[in-house]
């Protein structure tokens, strides 16, 4: 029987990065209605408080924490906090990202770093700190939030891609290391969304959205509570012998092929 019900995450600590808006807000809603205590993070403690009112209104627990989830010490000090506040930390999901196309002949090192440093590196210090508490009291789930175009190339995006390809195949080496623990290790690949990030390339120039919905077979962006209902599903019990997955959810973008003709 699947367990969908408001009481689905009960008892349960949920810290859920990038969560002050998109789909990482949308992820912190969904966990929190089934019943989990949310540590939302945000690189501002104040930028996840509008989060953490939603969820409270609703009847919630939540709070906001800030942190550069690229920062080791800062990542220490969060689980540390986190733990001592909620409890120990038994789902983590790791949605903080940074999306900055720009030709690769004009990319700089410090771009570069910080793809690298936002996308993979945080993950990387986020799990190892999760799953230093889920040893010690016998498992819990991670959820990475990748992208298709960690599958897929795309030009202009080296630093995204290169990034979100290091997430997919991270995710599949903690699952085999860290399955002895009880600890499940999942990606979710969303295609293009509609939140404000998408937004913002649309207004630099970068992406066209209407290029993007007629690329996707289904015609339409996704959103981020369909993100949401796949995190809350791969972080559950439904989906127990599931691990060292990325689940690809772009509305038929990757089957269908990237490039098409303007009359597709």
């Amino acid at each position: 029987m699947s367990d969908s019900s408001t009481t689905q995450f009960a008892g349960q600590t949920a810290l859920v990065t990038g969560a002050s808006r998109g789909i990482g807000r949308a992820i912190a809603l969904e966990l929190a209605q089934h019943g989990a205590r949310l540590a939302c993070v945000a690189t501002r403690a104040e930028n996840a408080a509008g989060t953490v009112a939603a969820i409270v209104d609703a009847g919630g627990s939540a709070r906001a924490y800030g942190c550069r989830v690229e920062r080791g010490d800062e990542v220490r000090a969060l689980f540390e906090a986190v733990a001592a506040e909620l409890g120990p930390v038994d789902v983590l999901v790791n949605n903080a990202g940074v999306s900055k196309p720009m030709a690769t002949l004009d990319m700089t090192e410090a771009s570069w770093d910080e793809h690298m440093d936002v996308n993979a590196k945080s993950i990387f210090l986020c799990a190892q700190a999760a799953a230093r508490q889920m040893q010690a009291t016998g498992g819990g789930v991670i959820v990475n939030i990748g992208s298709i175009l960690g599958r897929n190339a795309f030009p202009a995006t080296l630093g995204y891609c290169t990034s979100k390809a290091a997430v997919d195949h991270m995710t599949r080496v903690l699952a085999i290391e860290w399955a002895r623990y009880g600890i499940r290790v999942n990606c979710i690949a969303p295609g293009y969304v509609d939140t404000d990030m998408i937004e913002g390339l649309e207004q630099d120039g970068k992406l066209a959205a209407a290029d993007l919905v007629r690329r996707t077979p289904q015609r339409r962006l996704g959103t981020a509570d369909e993100i949401a209902h796949a995190v809350r599903f791969v972080a559950s019990r439904d989906a127990a012998f599931m691990t060292g997955e990325t689940l690809v959810i772009d509305g038929g973008w990757t089957a269908f092929g990237f490039y098409q003709r303007r009359g597709s």
